[in-house]
């Protein structure tokens, strides 16, 4: 009799044990957004970051992606505890101008068994008109508007488009601007077609600052330069 109660015992807590030895998947982040993707830019990759939080090894058993312009790449040796690993997931823009949300789902013999992963932005499409959509030029670098707008960047950001109507590679060497305004270039260097952008966002600590006939300079890799104005509208 002791020893059915005894076995009854181990059948009714082994179940229990097994689930408390099991792999914990944790990410920092399940969603991530890209902003703004540039159709004709080439491949863009983020890595989603995770760690094993449980108390077995964690093995990534296959990632299923909605979308064949969505690959995921990781490492196939299981993953002890407390360590951690990526997953990345490269996203194609070629083809596919507007907003997108691609889901990427995860497979392990972790707790839970399947994990969703997002990757969300904006693909912006190449430009057909150029001459017109991009009238401002810098020698082959072409720019959609020669002003930056402050009460804009003031209240989130401005970003002026770019695009390289050369055939040689183009970047864009130094930009001279008040203390006010962070500026960044993206891509570094832009080859022949290719768009870009100048993201401008607004530092309130240096807002004593500001005064009449502000600008912003850019000087390119072929010589070439442009002056931007600042509207205080």
């Amino acid at each position: 009799m002791l020893t059915k109660i005894f076995l009854y015992c181990i059948l009714l807590f082994t179940p229990t044990l097994l689930v408390a030895q099991r792999a914990k998947i944790t990410f920092e982040k399940t969603t991530f957004d890209m902003g703004f993707v540039l159709e004709n830019g080439g491949k863009v990759t983020h890595h989603f970051k995770f760690i094993n939080k449980g108390k077995a090894p964690l093995l990534i058993k296959y990632i299923e992606t909605t979308c064949g312009c969505t690959t995921p790449k990781w490492n196939k040796r299981p993953i002890l505890p407390r360590d951690s690993g990526i997953i990345s997931v490269t996203f194609n823009p070629k083809d596919r101008p507007g907003v997108f949300s691609k889901k990427i789902i995860v497979y392990t013999n972790a707790t839970p068994p399947n994990t969703v992963l997002r990757l969300e932005g904006e693909v912006i499409a190449k430009p057909t008109d150029i001459p017109k959509e991009y009238p401002f030029t810098a020698g082959d670098l072409r720019i959609n508007t020669d002003t930056i707008h402050l009460k804009q960047v003031e209240t989130k950001q401005q970003i002026i488009n770019l695009i390289n109507t050369g055939k040689k590679n183009i970047s864009i060497v130094s930009i001279l601007k008040p203390d006010y305004l962070e500026i960044n270039c993206t891509p570094l260097s832009l080859e022949k077609e290719m768009m870009g952008n100048l993201i401008i966002r607004y530092l309130p600590q240096h807002a004593d600052k500001i005064k009449p006939g502000d600008h912003v300079l850019i000087n390119t890799s072929q010589g070439s330069s442009y002056k931007f104005t600042i509207s205080p509208n």
